[in-house]
């Protein structure tokens, strides 16, 4: 199969060489020259949980991209999206797909981008980082699942099943959007970890904090609800069983046991913390948790909680707040605000 992969990042970079690996035809679209320069040079070299140096069909620009382009693999960071898209729209073939490899509802700007027929959508637990030009590191191994947004099973879904599990076991999914937003209401945990300068599994041991996480997972499982999805257990984190009309401490804690132990071993905090404390860049919080609260609304679910983190996120992102544990205190506090307003 012909493959054109948008980023070639961590989840673009393992996807694409284990793809080369099996004969599959792959050209890397990427914005940044010395990494190209690399690739094209060198190869993409890829460590850790997988060993490969993996030699593409072609390492461009996005200003170099001509059709045919196959199927369109998006692997950009969601604040991406709508950019990585913009020179693949107007080429795109009527039977070629973009498949979402992203977390969040990235999904919903493939579809603005090239209509809803020729979105698929990708929800997975492998990952990595990029270490440098030509290179990238396989950290972890995990769920790998594809679908079509109305969870038909496609032929079209079904030949990249196939061509896919040459990155590990994928299958085709009925629910695709189910496991996406049990995901989402992981991330809601993970965003919120990013306000304190601390391990992700530190923080989720904090029984101080906990009914604050649960009350984060149960507005997002509400607002899969009100759109139609059901979300389900996910690598042994179960998001409905801490929504709020249906909780136990033992609940709680369970889900939050396995939210910290899916966490990558090799990174002990989020990328939106490294993003905050190391790169100093915008992070996916507008893009991720944005959406979710802007979809949510459109739907008629209140997400105060996930808008605090939001927020708070985005003063980070200012330079006019710090990591602090008294931030998660600031998150309830004006979750409380909002709700009690609204009763």
């Amino acid at each position: 199969m012909r493959f054109t992969i948008l980023g070639a990042g961590a989840i673009g970079g393992i996807t694409g060489a284990h793809l080369i690996g099996s004969g599959h035809e792959v050209t890397w679209v990427d914005p940044v020259t010395e990494h190209l320069d690399a690739i094209r040079e060198h190869g993409l070299t890829v460590e850790g949980a997988s060993n490969v140096v993996a030699r593409p069909a072609r390492a461009i620009a996005p200003g170099e991209l001509q059709p045919p382009l196959g199927t369109v693999l998006c692997a950009v960071k969601t604040l991406h999206t709508r950019t990585a898209l913009a020179p693949v729209a107007p080429i795109l073939g009527r039977d070629e797909a973009v498949l979402s490899m992203q977390n969040g509802l990235a999904y919903y700007d493939v579809m603005e981008a090239v209509g809803r027929e020729r979105t698929l959508v990708a929800c997975f637990n492998f990952g990595g980082h990029y270490k440098g030009p030509g290179r990238v590191v396989h950290g972890t191994t995990g769920g790998f699942h594809i679908g079509e947004i109305d969870g038909r099973l496609t032929p079209r879904v079904a030949a990249l099943r196939d061509a896919l599990s040459a990155v590990q076991e994928c299958e085709a999914s009925t629910n695709v959007l189910g496991c996406l937003w049990s995901k989402m209401a992981m991330a809601s945990v993970f965003f919120a970890t990013a306000l304190v300068d601390a391990d992700v599994k530190d923080i989720l041991a904090r029984e101080r904090y906990h009914a604050l996480m649960a009350d984060l997972v149960a507005e997002t499982v509400a607002a899969s609800r009100a759109m139609g999805v059901q979300v389900y257990e996910l690598h042994g984190f179960d998001p409905a069983s801490v929504s709020r009309d249906d909780r136990s401490p033992e609940a709680v804690r369970r889900a939050l046991d396995a939210i910290a132990g899916s966490f990558n071993p090799l990174q002990q905090r989020t990328g939106i913390w490294i993003d905050l404390a190391v790169r100093k860049r915008k992070t996916e919080a507008e893009s991720q948790l944005g959406r979710l609260v802007q979809e949510a609304s459109a739907h008629g679910v209140a997400m105060p909680l996930n808008r605090a983190v939001l927020d708070l996120i985005l003063e980070m992102e200012a330079g006019r707040r710090t990591f602090a544990w008294e931030n998660l205190d600031e998150v309830e506090r004006r979750g409380r605000a909002v709700s009690g307003g609204r009763g």
